[in-house]
């Protein structure tokens, strides 16, 4: 079967005039290409979580757009505004959901995790979307970095986030632009300006703007060479370079975060891990495994693990008979 040849799209001199008017606001419409183009990419199928949602909040924590994507059934991924900004990972249970911000200056908040200051309790799956799959609200916890020490301070507030829609019409525009440079990236290592106007229908200054909006967009990763006036696509290989380079710097950044949070308050982390593995059948975990999940959450100390294991079993022996009035468990202790 012959492969299709990717081809551009013509714009009409009605859209050639749109753009041209949106390039005014050259910013604007880079944040907008970069919305349309995430939705496309992972808006699809029954994902209801993943789209780009505003938030609506008293201010940061919860403040600009969260770009989340749902992977597989209870998964989440994402980021809030850029992904050097802060990265987002949590899970989804039906309407209910919460997620860990990881924020590049330190601090770190959880969201969709309710939580008592008197009790020290907490209960994550706490958020809750709306029936209508446009709204979600939720309580969350914030630690915050104090300025030149390891140390944090926590907060409770709540906060909510709404989706973000399109005009169909509008929406179709953008799609084509989109289509357009990644067919010319496909077809091209390099492309002058001159070129890409001629294949736009614009004039070489209105391609030269429009190139850099598409490029900050992030569909196609490239740049701009102002000398040559070219613009200049990177190859699969330099991408995903670039790309392992940042997650080793963001692990590196949520690891430490982590480090910090446990030393500051160890009983607390101790229940966020029971509360995170509490929804994991006892019986699914081998013992080494387990351990080996402990010691990666900061628990280093035999008689820590032992306790946080006797906690389980109790915590789901409790669940199970609650549901069928009887329970087992063959866990062992390390």
């Amino acid at each position: 079967m012959a492969t299709e040849i990717p081809r551009i799209q013509p714009l009409t001199q009605e859209e050639v005039e749109s753009v041209e008017r949106m390039l005014k606001s050259a910013n604007e419409l880079a944040e907008t290409l970069k919305e349309v183009a995430f939705t496309n990419k992972w808006c699809k199928g029954k994902q209801k979580y993943s789209g780009v949602w505003n938030a609506r909040g008293t201010g940061y924590p919860i403040v600009g757009r969260f770009f989340i994507k749902q992977i597989g059934v209870d998964r989440l991924e994402g980021f809030v505004e850029r992904e050097s900004r802060a990265k987002v990972f949590g899970k989804c249970e039906k309407n209910m959901f919460d997620m860990t911000v990881q924020w590049n200056n330190g601090d770190m908040t959880h969201v969709g995790l309710k939580y008592n200051a008197e009790t020290k309790e907490s209960k994550q799956l706490s958020g809750l979307m709306n029936a209508t799959g446009r709204s979600m609200r939720f309580p969350f916890l914030h630690y915050t970095l104090i300025p030149g020490t390891n140390e944090y301070a926590d907060s409770t507030n709540t906060g909510s986030l709404d989706k973000k829609g399109i005009d169909s019409k509008s929406k179709d525009l953008y799609d084509k632009l989109l289509n357009n440079l990644s067919v010319v990236s496909k077809l091209y290592e390099n492309i002058s300006f001159e070129r890409m106007a001629e294949l736009f229908g614009m004039d070489t200054k209105g391609a030269q703007s429009l190139a850099e909006c598409l490029l900050k967009c992030g569909q196609v990763t490239g740049s701009i060479d102002q000398e040559d006036q070219l613009v200049i696509f990177e190859t699969p290989r330099e991408a995903t370079k670039k790309f392992n380079t940042q997650v080793r710097e963001v692990c590196s950044l949520i690891q430490q975060t982590h480090d910090s949070v446990v030393k500051l308050d160890p009983s607390r982390a101790q229940k966020l891990v029971l509360a995170d593995l509490e929804s994991v059948p006892l019986s699914k975990w081998k013992t080494p495994k387990l351990r080996q999940q402990l010691m990666k959450r900061g628990l280093n100390s035999k008689g820590e693990r032992n306790a946080l294991i006797d906690r389980l079993k109790e915590s789901q022996k409790g669940s199970k008979k609650r549901k069928n009035g009887h329970s087992s468990s063959k866990m062992e202790r390390d």
